[in-house]
């Protein structure tokens, strides 16, 4: 490790400033926004600025080397009498994971950064970058990162675009053609289609439902719907319709239906 890490980390302006007397500096300045309250400006603190890059880009480097010679190397170089040099051992554990336990042959780790009661496998871990294995005490890399953090991504996908599961769909019957669905607070006009009989010689046609964003057809119905539910009763109270075309209501529509 270079002699003056301590140095490259923490020895860098702290960002913001200090404003004395009325605040009138800032409250002029570029970095206030277009709209300020009365009280703006005037207690405008600094903030921490640490460059963590190069610990960062260290801590990957020692991989495959003993923990203990790792961090007995890290101490040599920081000073944990002074202040502001120890503050960087607080942030070792946002880069390593020296929690780490092994149950039934498997690495298990803290299921969030800030949750360490939770405990979850190492390879669905997507914070996890390094960790220390709970046998040999070597450092080591999370091999499994890439796929844990696709896998999050993944999830927050699906939680923002589906509604929870068993919740079922609200939704006024107008006419026989016509219904009003209720998304995320808001009304809807949705105008069913029926999806025709077949023969035994015709082909399954599809069809789009706008509503579920998903293609349906008659004998296989619609799978893997973005919205909703993939059964049409279930959805629109009857069996072999679909959603053609939706427009969004307006508050005045609403009022002078529900009042």
């Amino acid at each position: 490790m270079r002699e003056d890490m301590d140095k490259v980390i923490v020895e860098r302006p702290r960002g913001g400033w200090r404003v004395q007397g009325d605040g009138r500096k800032w409250r002029n300045s570029k970095d206030r926004g277009s709209h300020l309250g009365m009280k703006r400006g005037h207690a405008h603190p600094k903030w921490l600025s640490e460059n963590l890059a190069p610990l960062k880009r260290w801590l990957h480097k020692q991989v495959h080397r003993p923990w203990d010679k790792v961090y007995a190397e890290l101490c040599s170089g920081i000073d944990r009498r002074s202040t502001v040099q120890a503050h960087i051992f607080e942030h070792i554990d946002g880069f390593v994971e020296r929690r780490a336990e092994l149950r039934d042959g498997q690495v298990w780790g803290p299921a969030e950064r800030w949750r360490s009661r939770l405990r979850t496998l190492l390879s669905e871990a997507a914070h996890v970058e390094l960790f220390v294995h709970p046998v040999t005490g070597i450092l080591l890399p999370n091999r499994r990162l890439h796929e844990a953090r696709k896998a999050q991504k993944l999830a927050y996908r699906a939680a923002w675009s589906r509604p929870p599961a068993g919740k079922a769909p609200v939704f006024h019957v107008i006419d026989e053609v016509t219904q009003w669905h209720r998304i995320d607070g808001c009304w809807f006009e949705v105008t069913l289609a029926p999806l025709p009989e077949l023969r035994r010689t015709m082909l399954d046609v599809t069809y789009y439902d706008v509503l579920r964003r998903c293609p349906v057809t008659r004998r296989g119905g619609c799978e893997k719907p973005a919205f909703g539910s993939a059964d049409h009763r279930e959805m629109y109270g009857r069996d072999h319709v679909y959603a053609s075309a939706m427009r969004r209501l307006s508050q005045w529509e609403v009022r002078k239906r529900f009042g």
